[in-house]
């Protein structure tokens, strides 16, 4: 078999920002791992939106990592900004979609017996519709996250007036991946599946799984351990007998002053890494405020990797808790458990996708935020020595059973070669 794969990332190919390239990053080298295991003759194409040196979330690391694949070529498309944003506003995603599907429409496709394009979350979501229609070609749209889950964002100022233009962009890709034979939906979990069916509609039948996971097989990259700034950092918490630890964007629904609040409550020290989207972003002065009533430790666009850093160098015990309002499936949680630490107790609110990934007081608790005496008690009950050593024992069986995103990536390329037998 002849393959051409294209994948499609805002983030992930040659910058790196937020959790969607993590992923977009594991499934570049995971399927690639995966064709050449099965012995498929493949080349690899990555489209993701212009960026230079200065544009947020650029990462001259990634970059280069792609750029010295062997078969892989990364194709930079315009979205209309002049490479001054990667997501963008539905202006952009339409001009990037339709910028991207001219190239992918120029291949000569008659060389390759399956064509697989994977357009990964909203700014690609209406790729699908512009891309020629051929049984050979596949084309799977990846939401990682939607209009009606995050009710908008904070990436850019004034989002929130896009999000009716977002959830009709959505609704529009859903309406065709139902009425083509040739178009799927990849679900990166169990919420998303069932969101997708009642609040857009979705042809239950049209989705294929590629639930977030970890590559099992292979060592974490120690390198963020030799950065000299991360040390700095944190020489400023590793004498604390114990934190209680969130991490993420700068986004409302993050909640990460819940963090802040819960841990002066029950006398964890709090310590917190918010990732701005631009300078004097009005959240972060409320988490500034929040940290100075609640004693505790800010990060503020620290290295993207000083998070690991901490939860591979703090070696007291330690809260990891994800307080999201909304969530459609995380993966800090996976990546916690991967690391193996009977030292670690996860928390998180009983929200979205998060509640599938955590089995309460089996390997993690879920708590109800809005009740910081309830979560407390809860928390309080299960930080022991045994809890928190079962808890992760538990931990590793389900990461192992549902979260291994090599098998998840195999399941879902068989299901999709399937398709063309």
């Amino acid at each position: 078999m002849k393959l051409l794969f294209n994948i499609c990332a805002h983030d992930g190919i040659i910058s790196h920002y937020n959790g969607v390239g993590t992923m977009v990053k594991r499934y570049i080298f995971v399927f690639m791992k995966l064709m050449e295991q099965l012995g498929i003759s493949y080349k690899l194409n990555l489209f993701t939106p212009e960026y230079n040196d200065s544009s947020f979330g650029f990462s001259p690391e990634t970059k280069k990592h792609h750029c010295n694949l062997t078969d892989v070529k990364i194709m930079p498309v315009s979205n209309g900004s002049g490479a001054m944003t990667g997501y963008g506003t539905p202006e952009h995603w339409r001009t990037l979609s339709v910028n991207t599907a001219a190239v992918i429409n120029s291949i000569n496709m008659e060389k390759y017996d399956l064509i697989i394009s994977i357009a990964n979350d909203t700014p690609f979501a209406g790729l699908p519709k512009l891309l020629v229609d051929d049984k050979r070609h596949k084309k799977v749209w990846i939401p990682h996250s939607t209009g009606r889950i995050h009710l908008g964002t904070s990436d850019i100022k004034n989002s929130n007036s896009n999000l009716n233009e977002r959830i009709m962009w959505e609704e529009d890709s859903v309406n065709y991946i139902n009425s083509n034979k040739n178009s799927f939906l990849g679900s990166i979990g169990n919420f998303v599946s069932t969101h997708m069916v009642e609040k857009y509609n979705l042809n239950r039948k049209k989705i294929i799984n590629i639930f977030n996971g970890e590559i099992l097989s292979e060592q974490s990259n120690p390198d963020f351990l030799n950065n000299p700034e991360n040390k700095k950092l944190f020489n400023k918490i590793k004498n604390l007998d114990r934190i209680i630890f969130s991490f993420g964007r700068a986004e409302e629904y993050k909640n990460l002053e819940a963090t802040m609040f819960l841990g002066h409550e029950i006398g964890f020290k709090p310590v917190v890494i918010a990732q701005s989207y631009y300078k004097e972003q009005p959240i972060l002065l409320k988490y500034k405020n929040t940290a100075k009533e609640t004693a505790s430790v800010l990060y503020i666009d620290p290295p993207f990797d000083f998070a690991r850093y901490i939860l591979y160098n703090f070696s007291k015990p330690i809260i990891v808790l994800i307080p999201s309002l909304r969530e459609p499936m995380g993966i800090i949680i996976n990546e916690v458990r991967s690391l193996n630490r009977n030292n670690i107790l996860i928390a998180a609110n009983n929200i979205d996708g998060i509640s599938e990934q955590i089995d309460d007081e089996l390997n993690g608790i879920l708590v109800d935020l809005s009740d910081l005496e309830e979560s407390k008690r809860k928390i309080i009950k299960n930080y022991n020595h045994d809890s928190m050593k079962n808890m992760n024992f538990n931990s590793q069986i389900k990461l192992k059973q549902i979260y291994d995103l090599e098998k998840n990536c195999y399941d879902f390329l068989t299901a999709i070669i399937k398709t063309i037998l």
